[in-house]
């Protein structure tokens, strides 16, 4: 049985390490499949789902998403250590800082018979960063996509800001979109609205029914754009005097930041910060209107299940 040994840079659960669940769980009957884990390791939520569905997993502790040398050095020692003791046909990266990692490794390994596979979440470059980052990140993709066997793009427009930047020669890119299992029912617009509620302790609809509600489901990252959402929210209602409420299901490192800008604008009765909810989708029906503010995406899950919640 041909073996498969996906990696991600992170155990923290988002759209990266949804797909390579949905993947790792779908193949397991027909290829000995494995996953290793970076940033969170045992503590982070995949590594849980994967115990939960008899997935196996590894756990690569130095592997983390910022850049360090020192850390990066001892995260490629492991990553060649993990490939030459599991000895898969194929490796499946996930992420920017694993992709680069994990070619070297490939490439390292020196096996002719190891084929690398790597897919775009959306790439890093196109996130805000100085300008120097942007160009070590696209020279970086550039050399490590020569150790690359085929690049999966999640959307048309990562494969053409690929061509755009001579990331890699066109056979080598190939666009597959993300896609959807519906396993869950949604909630009906009552029964959401009174669970985030209760999960929030704020009132949403507040008596009101010409409120519109406005949601996001996604982590708090620098990358999600909220920041613009809450600008953007700001106008709608402090200057043009609409009846708005916005909320945002998810939690990360910007949540402090984020709550000081609602505060700044004084849209505290406007903003719930509900945190993080299981199968939050299940929740969508108490949205009127579905944002996706992010300034870097492929083909994020959660615009393909608002699309099937039937939201604007």
């Amino acid at each position: 049985m041909k073996k498969i040994l996906y990696f991600i840079t992170q155990s923290e659960f988002g759209g990266a390490q949804r797909y390579v669940f949905d993947l790792a769980n779908n193949l397991k009957t027909d290829f000995q499949v494995a996953v290793a884990i970076g940033e969170q390791g045992n503590n982070g939520k995949l590594a849980k789902i994967m115990q939960k569905n008899n997935i196996k997993f590894f756990v690569v502790p130095r592997l983390k998403r910022n850049i360090s040398p020192l850390n990066d050095a001892l995260a490629l020692l492991e990553t060649i250590k993990l490939i030459k003791n599991y000895q898969p046909d194929v490796i499946h990266l996930n992420r920017t800082k694993i992709s680069i990692l994990g070619s070297l490794a490939a490439w390292l390994v020196s096996r002719s018979s190891l084929r690398v596979v790597y897919t775009v979440h959306g790439w890093v470059f196109n996130e805000p960063l100085s300008a120097w980052l942007k160009y070590f990140y696209i020279g970086a993709e550039k050399f490590t996509a020569k150790f690359k066997d085929k690049i999966i793009c999640v959307s048309e427009y990562d494969k053409l800001v690929a061509l755009k930047h001579k990331i890699a020669p066109a056979k080598k890119l190939v666009t597959i979109h993300n896609g959807l299992a519906l396993r869950h029912s949604w909630l009906n617009q009552e029964s959401s609205i009174q669970k985030l509620e209760q999960i929030s302790g704020s009132r949403i609809k507040s008596g009101m029914t010409n409120n519109i509600v406005i949601g996001s489901i996604g982590n708090l990252y620098k990358t999600k754009g909220y920041e613009y959402l809450i600008e953007a929210a700001n106008i709608l209602i402090n200057k043009n005097k609409l009846l708005l409420t916005f909320i945002i299901i998810g939690d990360g490192d910007e949540r402090k930041k984020l709550k000081d800008l609602i505060k700044k604008y004084g849209l505290e009765n406007n903003f719930i910060l509900a945190g993080r909810i299981d199968e939050a989708a299940k929740l969508l029906k108490a949205f009127d209107i579905y944002v996706c503010s992010s300034v870097k995406e492929g083909l994020p899950y959660s615009i393909l299940e608002a699309m099937s919640a039937s939201l604007p």
